[in-house]
């Protein structure tokens, strides 16, 4: 390990998603060695970070367009400032917005080696409008600037390299780190105003925001045919823009009294490690960090199989179920359920129904999760940095 090493984070925020956790956990758990500072574009910080992290202080407002092109100039010309004064060896980015920044402000610096990371599928989330089109077409180009690319799955290196065109040479397959010890502590924590919670009514439960791409209606659907059949509990941690809509759903399907909307919970853990069941019903990801924490809580796990990652996580139904992925259609409460949803109803009847099948892929689960624990993810990250550093 080389001896001091200066490292830049920058993101968006430290609040509220997978990416935002990678930060936190990394500024936290890598070597002393290296002398590392979050710089974050907006003041929503809710994880913890090895010190307070700098502020660009960009705030976002309508029309959204314009507000990210003139949060991209702002950016640039403050992180590049930051970048002078800190001279880092490394600058490290994680979403579209702070990849492009970290681009701009250090290319063409040749003390500093720009590395960015992708937590999501490009081609899923950029298609189908011309602005997306737009964006896409704009990360392909820029993209290839960076020194090195971090994606999180091998399916998101396989998307890079076959529909960005990025070269194999420039791409790296790092799994987001799980802080297991942690989330075995906060998920032993009591959990109050729990009139939901019952041994003996089995507890369906997703984690994710309430967006397009995590499909939440979908497992509703299907829920609502377990729910004719026997008495159980479906339970939604999250927030988003679907929020009204999910509710309407629920209300159309006569659950109101069946399904739970916890909102964003600081901690999730506590609700994860007491159900039956974890269900990801996600239409994309990259790595989904909701599979892997479920897995660290000791909670069986069902998942789409979408792009990207929850085959890997899975191993092709070793540590978990896997189902045809959804088709993404914003079915109404009376239509019937389609082929995809009928089989996530049946793999969810099928756990609920044997105890011994959750106890199986429960220890499946945990044993699983070991190979995504934080320890061993800082390590990778650690290595590449030193791999590098000697190019500098």
């Amino acid at each position: 390990m080389f001896l001091l090493t200066k490292l830049l984070m920058l993101i968006t925020s430290l609040a509220g998603g997978g990416a935002e956790r990678v930060a936190s956990e990394l500024s936290l758990n890598l070597s002393p060695n290296i002398d590392r500072q979050i710089v974050i574009l907006t003041n929503d910080v809710s994880y913890p970070s090895n010190k307070p992290p700098l502020s660009i202080n960009i705030k976002f407002r309508r029309p959204l367009a314009l507000s990210v092109f003139c949060a991209f100039l702002k950016g640039t010309i403050t992180y590049r400032k930051i970048i002078r004064e800190k001279k880092p060896q490394f600058s490290l980015s994680f979403l579209a917005l702070d990849n492009l920044i970290n681009i701009a402000s250090c290319y063409g610096n040749p003390e500093t080696k720009i590395i960015i990371s992708v937590h999501t599928s490009l081609s899923m989330k950029y298609n189908n409008s011309l602005k997306n089109r737009v964006i896409k077409y704009v990360l392909l180009n820029v993209y290839k600037r960076a020194n090195l690319i971090i994606a999180v799955s091998e399916g998101v290196k396989e998307e890079l390299i076959c529909d960005f065109n990025i070269s194999p040479d420039k791409v790296k397959v790092l799994y987001n780190p799980v802080d297991i010890w942690n989330v075995k502590k906060l998920a032993e924590k009591e959990i109050e105003g729990n009139s939901w919670l019952d041994k003996d009514v089995p507890v369906i439960i997703n984690m994710g925001r309430l967006t397009k791409a995590k499909g939440q209606w979908h497992l509703i659907r299907a829920f609502s045919e377990i729910r004719k059949h026997r008495r159980c509990k479906l339970v939604i941690i999250g927030y988003g823009e679907l929020k009204e809509y999910l509710e309407s759903l629920v209300e159309q399907l006569n659950l109101s009294n069946d399904v739970v909307f916890l909102g964003w919970q600081n901690n999730p853990y506590k609700y994860i490690s007491r159900a039956s069941v974890f269900v990801l019903s996600s239409l994309w990801e990259a790595l989904p960090y909701a599979l892997t924490e479920a897995m660290a809580c000791g909670c069986p796990v069902i998942s789409t199989d979408c792009k990207y990652g929850p085959r890997e996580i899975l191993d092709d139904n070793v540590y978990g179920v896997l189902i045809p992925p959804m088709d993404g259609e914003f079915h109404g409460a009376l239509e019937p359920l389609s082929t995809s949803e009928k089989c996530l109803s049946r793999a969810i009847k099928n756990f609920v129904d044997n105890p011994k099948l959750m106890e199986f892929y429960a220890q499946k689960s945990q044993e699983r999760a070991k190979d995504f624990a934080v320890e061993k993810c800082v390590k990778e990250y650690e290595k590449i940095f030193n791999c590098l550093y000697g190019d500098i």
